[in-house]
C-alpha cells in the first residue's frame, strides 16, 4: 500500500489487489499519549487502559466505513498469548463490538506460526515474517462477509495485509482494517 489518501478510507485505487484489504480506518496517529497508552497495554500489560482508549478514540462510528458483518481480531500465536495472558487486540474488539454492535468472531483467524514481533523488524523483513502465519479455521463462517480486521496498531500494515488476504481467499466479501493508530 502506497499510503495515498484515498476517499472514505478505502484502498487507493491503484494498490487494490483482490486479496488486499479494502480499506483502513485508523482512529489516531501512533504519537505522543496514544502510543503511550499502546505500549502500556502491550508491553506493560495494562489491561485496564483498553476501553478507555476505544472510548475515546472511537467516540462514533466513521460515517465513511461499511456496515460490518463480524468484528476479527487479529490472532496471537499460542506461545505468545502464554506469555502475555491476553491478546490487546481481542480486547480492542470486544470493546468495538460495543461501538458497532456487531459481534466478534474469535478464533476464526489462526496464527499458526510463531513469528518474531513485527515491531522489532524493519519493513521489508517484517513482509517476509508474516508471510503464510495464518490460516482460517472454518471458512464457511465467513463466506460473502464484511469483515472488520481489529488491531492495535498498524504501521507497515504487514500483518493487516496477510490477514485480508486468508479472509478474503477464504472466502470474505470485504476486509477492512480498524486499527487504533497508524504511523
Amino acid at each position: 500500500m502506497c499510503g495515498k489518501p484515498a476517499l472514505g478510507g478505502k484502498t487507493h485505487p491503484r494498490c487494490r489487489t483482490l486479496y488486499g484489504l479494502d480499506g483502513l480506518y485508523a482512529s489516531a496517529h501512533y504519537s505522543g499519549p496514544v502510543k503511550q497508552a499502546i505500549h502500556l497495554l502491550k508491553y506493560r500489560l495494562v489491561r485496564d487502559l483498553t476501553r478507555f482508549t476505544v472510548n475515546e478514540l472511537f467516540t462514533k462510528i466513521p460515517p465513511e466505513l461499511p456496515r460490518f458483518d463480524y468484528i476479527v481480531p487479529v490472532p496471537l500465536h499460542a506461545k505468545r498469548l502464554r506469555l502475555r495472558g491476553f491478546n490487546q487486540s481481542v480486547l480492542i474488539a470486544s470493546y468495538l463490538s460495543e461501538t458497532f454492535r456487531v459481534g466478534v468472531v474469535d478464533g476464526i483467524l489462526v496464527r499458526k506460526a510463531h513469528t518474531r514481533p513485527q515491531a522489532e523488524l524493519k519493513r521489508e523483513d517484517r513482509l517476509e515474517n508474516i508471510h503464510h502465519a495464518f490460516s482460517c479455521s472454518d471458512p464457511s463462517e465467513i463466506r460473502g462477509k464484511t469483515i472488520a480486521l481489529v488491531d492495535d496498531v498498524a504501521t507497515t500494515c504487514a500483518t493487516l495485509r496477510e490477514c485480508a488476504h486468508v479472509l478474503k481467499r477464504a472466502g470474505a466479501k470485504s476486509v477492512w482494517g480498524i486499527v487504533l493508530a497508524h504511523g
